[in-house]
């Protein structure tokens, strides 16, 4: 009987030993609400989706927020993933990205009291445009814009706040984010702003990226487009 009360705690030893865990993935991330927001407890709506992703393949995600500069540092530093991020040619000779995850649209923002000529990008050149630095705002706007009064902003928070002030006469921005913004911060301004899509902003894909410096990115970012391959498939996401 001892005998057989031992074999059976080995047993459950060894099983223990053996169970796999499911291994953890940092997510180094800034607040993009409504795409990525700490508030929330599924992380925003991009944020729900990457988690999802990462699940499918036994992974679990810890988000770590910070700002974006911060984020970038972190990651070219060859710790974890972060995402929301558009393809660059600077970060395309260190960063492995993954397939587009999902894409996101830009729009002229400006105040309705303004009367903006925008139908072409050479009408954009009279007035004073904000852009967020670092971002991409479609190819042939980027070849573009060295023609154009520009002024760069930290965050689309900041950017906004400098539109409404009229230190910029239209901010370019995705327009989800800036309703968010204004119903956190500005929410007596969302009838005294108007949105515009033109053609010569492009829809974006976005990424989840890590550095080649990290041991783990490539097989990270294979596992994860296998798994957002399949789910998307079979309309899981």
């Amino acid at each position: 009987m001892q005998k057989a009360v031992i074999s059976m705690l080995i047993l459950f030893v060894v099983c223990g030993l053996n169970a796999e865990e499911p291994k953890s993935v940092i997510l180094s991330v800034d607040n993009y609400p409504p795409y990525i927001d700490g508030r929330r407890y599924d992380k925003g709506t991009l944020g729900k989706i990457v988690e999802t992703v990462f699940s499918h393949h036994h992974r679990k995600v810890k988000f770590e927020f910070m700002s974006w500069p911060e984020t970038q540092l972190k990651i070219e530093q060859g710790q974890g993933f972060t995402f929301m991020w558009y393809k660059s040619e600077g970060s395309a000779l260190d960063w492995i990205y993954s397939q587009p995850i999902d894409y996101l649209e830009t729009d002229l923002v400006f105040k309705r009291d303004k009367l903006i000529q925008f139908q072409r990008l050479d009408q954009l050149r009279k007035y004073k445009i904000g852009l967020t630095h670092g971002y991409s705002y479609g190819k042939q706007f980027d070849e573009y814009k060295q023609y154009l009064s520009i002024v760069e902003s930290q965050s689309d928070y900041e950017g906004l706040k400098r539109l409404l002030a009229s230190e910029i006469d239209i901010l370019l921005v995705e327009p989800l984010v800036a309703k968010s913004l204004l119903n956190d911060w500005f929410s007596g301004e969302m009838d005294n702003v108007k949105f515009q899509h033109v053609d010569y902003l492009s829809r974006q894909p976005i990424y989840l990226v890590c550095s080649q410096k990290y041991a783990g990115c490539a097989h990270g970012i294979s596992l994860f487009n296998q798994s957002l391959r399949q789910l998307k498939a079979d309309n899981k996401l």
